[in-house]
């Protein structure tokens, strides 16, 4: 079975090398000037450990979109709704799409606009599962039966932005900028909360999932429920071109 995945950023070279890993045949259209063949052949070896893998598929870069065969697909641009729209428009098919959005709604998408949302890193074993319009059943199955097999969780969520995921993660680490920003609450202390009440360590997180991410998707969700803080660290950070780990420029406080 081949899979098309739609974006050569952080997720789309993950997403990309995980079912390389389950034996898939991948084409992924490239849409940055990165040697993206070596980082995905390292990304795939990284997988094939984790997850106690033998690498039995394979995978072909493309730059030209129109070159895209109607296969099963899997879109991981950012979260902008225009640049997603923009891209599926560009398809010559509008069939078995799905979108690894983690905070947009389906409906601004599009109706035949399906939800398939990965973690980061992808080897985290939960799948957010949405299905919406114009699917093949068997694909879809196919897919879902590989992941189960390597103990990923499928979750079937509701079309709200964030599904379930996110909106338990980021609002915990919104409420943390909330308190440390606007009650102005001493960051040892929140630190030491966090790490003993939810095992959790915001800073880290934050450079793991991306600050320019991040950003993103705490905005995505600020619109759609305002509890959702946008912390101005987080903006001022993004400015500066500090991105975390996935251009090895960390977030400090």
């Amino acid at each position: 079975m081949k899979i098309n995945v739609l974006g050569s950023g952080y997720m789309g070279k993950q997403i990309c090398s995980l079912f390389v890993a389950l034996g898939y045949e991948v084409i992924i259209w490239q849409n940055s000037d990165e040697n993206l063949e070596d980082f995905i052949k390292k990304e795939i070896i990284k997988i094939e450990k984790v997850l106690n893998l033998n690498k039995s598929g394979n995978f072909k870069i493309i730059r030209n979109i129109s070159q895209l065969e109607e296969n099963f697909t899997i879109e991981t641009l950012t979260e902008n709704t225009v640049i997603k729209k923009k891209i599926f428009s560009q398809l010559s098919y509008n069939k078995n799409i799905f979108s690894n959005t983690s905070s947009l709604s389906v409906d601004e998408l599009g109706k035949n606009i399906n939800i398939l949302h990965f973690m980061n890193p992808v080897t985290l074993p939960i799948v957010e599962l949405y299905k919406n319009n114009s699917y093949v059943e068997s694909d879809l199955n196919h897919v879902v039966s590989s992941l189960k097999k390597i103990s990923y969780d499928v979750i079937i969520v509701q079309n709200i932005p964030g599904f379930l995921v996110n909106r338990i993660l980021f609002k915990n680490l919104s409420y943390f900028f909330y308190l440390l920003e606007i009650e102005k609450a001493n960051i040892k202390d929140l630190k030491k909360i966090y790490k003993i009440i939810l095992n959790n360590d915001p800073i880290k997180l934050i450079n793991m999932i991306g600050l320019d991410t991040s950003l993103s998707i705490l905005t995505n969700l600020n619109k759609f429920d305002k509890s959702f803080y946008v912390p101005n660290l987080i903006k001022n950070s993004v400015k500066q071109n500090i991105l975390g780990y996935k251009n090895k420029k960390l977030f400090k406080i």
